[in-house]
Parts: C-alpha cells; sequence; structure tokens
C-alpha cells in the first residue's frame, strides 16, 4: 500500500513540474531600470499645488510598491518626466431638484521616462489618465480626499504598467 502512495506521489510530482519550468523571477520593469527619479511634475492647469501632490504620492506610492527606488536624478537609471494636463472635478449625475448628487474626479498626465545613459526616452509622451467618483454628503465613504486617494494609486499604477514588461 505504501508504495502505490509513493508512485502516486512520484506520478504528481512529475505531472506539476513541467509549469513551473517557465517562472522566472527577472524583475518586471523595462530593461536594466531599477532606479527612478521623480522629479516635481509641472502643473499646466489652474488647479493650484495639484502637482506638488501629485508628486508627493507619485514617490511615496513608489517606495511602497518597492519595484522601482525612488533616488536622486544622478543615481536614476530612469528619470520620469511628467506634467498634469488637466484636473477636472465636474458633477456626475443629479438628484431629482437637478442638483449635483456625485462628482467625478479626474486627472491626466502627459509622462515620459528619459534614460540619462543613453540619453533616450524608453518611453515618450504617455498619457496617464485616473478618475474617482465621490458624493458631497460626508455620510458616505465616498469623499472627495478618498477619491483623490484612488486617483493617485491609479496614477501610480499607470506609472508602473508603463514601465513593465512583460513577463
Amino acid at each position: 500500500m505504501r508504495r502505490s502512495w509513493s508512485i502516486i506521489a512520484a506520478a504528481a510530482i512529475l505531472a506539476f513540474a513541467p509549469a513551473c519550468g517557465h517562472y522566472s523571477t527577472k524583475g518586471r520593469t523595462a530593461g536594466d531600470i531599477k532606479r527612478i527619479a521623480v522629479p516635481n511634475l509641472a502643473n499646466e492647469t489652474a488647479q493650484p499645488d495639484i502637482e506638488t501632490q501629485i508628486t508627493d504620492n507619485m514617490r511615496a506610492g513608489l517606495i511602497r510598491d518597492n519595484t522601482l527606488k525612488v533616488v536622486a536624478e544622478a543615481e536614476a537609471d530612469a528619470i520620469l518626466e511628467a506634467a498634469v494636463i488637466e484636473y477636472g472635478n465636474v458633477p456626475y449625475t443629479f438628484n431629482t431638484e437637478l442638483q449635483a448628487d456625485q462628482y467625478r474626479l479626474s486627472i491626466v498626465l502627459l509622462a515620459s521616462l528619459f534614460n540619462p545613459k543613453d540619453n533616450t526616452y524608453v518611453w515618450k509622451d504617455r498619457r496617464i489618465e485616473a478618475h474617482s467618483d465621490y458624493y458631497l454628503e460626508t455620510t458616505t465613504e465616498r469623499t472627495y480626499d478618498r477619491a483623490l486617494e484612488e486617483v493617485y494609486k491609479d496614477i501610480v499604477e499607470g506609472i508602473l504598467n508603463a514601465t513593465a514588461q512583460e513577463w
């Protein structure tokens, strides 16, 4: 009986072994990019200080994600060049009295990733867009601040996706 269990176990291991053969621990970023600099973004919108908030949140999000190490420009394998080109905070749904019920917060960046070592762009002029909806009523979890957090998170994810390689 023990011999039959060992044969079954060996067969199971052999059956699943090929599935593990193609696994790679190679990083998910393009080329040799391990360290990124994130200088202050430009602001081409009328929303004051939005570029500072986005820059700070992008740096923090990239540090939390830990795929790319955030460093000074002199140490970077790539430099993120970006500008906030659109900021929208507009009514999205209305109640029966035609008053705004829900708002949509949207931010669009135009970004490029520059490789200072060979003076080329890894990618250039990508639109990175994010939006989130919220209610003016403070009794819900969908507040402006929460929507802004979600937009920042999606922007960081957009930067990582633009920089990521296919597995």
